[in-house]
C-alpha cells in the first residue's frame, strides 16, 4: 500500500462523522486535563519549598527587605526588652530558619523595643510555683533562679525579685523581665525528685526543671551546634546529677546540661516492658 492510499484512507476514516466526533470530544477533554493540572501546578507552586531564612538579629527594616527578595511576608507580633540585643532587632521567628515554605508565606517575627514597655508586675506571693510560672508567662515575664528558705509552705512563692531587688505588685518594669523566686522548702529538709532530661530540647529541659523546683545550671554545646537555630533543634545528651531511679535533690540545685544535634550521642534506655523508649516503637 502506497503512501497516497494510506492518506486517503485515513483522510476517508477521520471525515466519517461517526468516527471524527469521539475524536474531537476526546481532544477537548485531553486539552481541558492539561490546562487543569498547568493551572493547578502554577497555583500550588508545585515543588517551589525553599527554606525559610535566618531573620534573627537583623533589623526589622533589613529583614523586611529580605523577606521581600525572598518573596516572603514578614509579620511583627509582638515586642520584648532584651538589653543585651540591638533596638529593633528580630529576636524570634516562627517558622523557625531552614523551614521548608512556599512564596508569599507569612513569617512571624518578635522584635526587640527600641524602649522597654513597661507593664505591672503582677502578685505572685502565697501562689504554687506552677501557679507563679503560668502567671509570668501569660504577663509576658520569664521565671528566673528558684531560692528555698525554710518555711511551712512547701513550693509557695514567699517573695519575687527582679535585678536582685524584692518587687511590689504593680510596679511597672519591662515586659520580658526575669522575675526571681523566693519559695518555701517545709520545715525539715524535704527533697525533690530529680527529673531524667536526655533527648529533650533546652527549653523543654528547663520548663521540666522549674516545675521539678530545680534550676537550670551551666549548658555546654558540642561542635555539631553551630548557630541559633542549631541551639534551638540541639537536646540533651548528658546531664549532671543524673538519676537512678527516683533521685532526690535538694529543692532549687542547679542541674547541668550537655545538648547536640547528633541524634547517636543521646542514650536511648529500655522501657519497663522490654523496649526502647523512642517514638519508633511506639504504634
Amino acid at each position: 500500500m502506497t503512501w497516497e492510499k494510506v492518506k486517503q484512507w485515513l483522510k476517508k476514516i477521520f471525515l466519517n462523522p461517526y468516527v471524527k466526533t469521539p475524536l474531537l470530544a476526546l481532544g477537548i477533554v485531553a486539552l481541558a486535563i492539561v490546562v487543569f493540572f498547568t493551572f493547578l501546578h502554577i497555583f500550588t507552586r508545585h515543588g517551589r519549598s525553599f527554606p525559610v531564612p535566618d531573620f534573627t538579629d537583623l533589623h526589622i527594616e533589613r529583614a523586611m527587605q529580605y523577606a521581600e527578595r525572598s518573596n516572603l511576608r514578614l509579620e511583627v507580633t509582638d515586642s520584648v526588652y532584651i538589653t543585651s540585643r540591638k533596638p529593633g532587632a528580630v529576636v524570634e521567628q516562627n517558622p523557625l530558619p531552614g523551614t521548608y515554605v512556599k512564596a508569599n508565606r507569612r513569617v512571624f517575627v518578635t522584635t526587640n523595643a527600641n524602649k522597654p514597655m513597661l507593664v505591672d508586675m503582677p502578685d505572685l506571693v502565697g501562689l504554687t510555683l506552677r501557679q507563679a510560672i503560668s502567671t509570668l508567662n501569660l504577663q509576658g515575664f520569664k521565671t528566673g533562679v528558684l531560692a528555698f528558705k525554710y518555711d511551712i509552705a512547701v513550693n509557695n512563692v514567699l517573695e519575687q525579685h527582679y535585678r536582685g531587688e524584692e518587687v511590689e505588685p504593680n510596679t511597672k518594669i519591662p515586659k520580658g523581665s526575669t522575675i526571681d523566686l523566693l519559695l518555701g522548702r517545709g520545715l525539715s529538709n524535704q527533697k525533690t525528685v530529680l527529673p531524667r532530661i536526655i533527648g529533650l530540647t533546652l527549653t523543654e529541659a528547663h520548663n521540666l526543671l522549674l516545675e521539678a523546683s530545680l534550676n537550670l545550671g551551666k549548658t555546654t554545646y558540642d561542635e555539631t551546634v553551630i548557630d541559633n537555630l542549631d541551639s534551638l533543634q540541639a537536646r540533651v545528651y548528658s546531664q549532671y546529677p543524673n538519676p537512678t531511679g527516683e533521685t532526690a535533690i535538694n529543692f532549687g540545685a542547679r542541674v547541668d546540661l550537655w545538648l547536640t544535634q547528633n541524634e547517636s550521642r543521646i542514650p536511648v534506655l529500655p522501657n519497663p516492658d522490654g523496649g526502647k523508649d523512642n517514638d519508633t516503637d511506639k504504634e
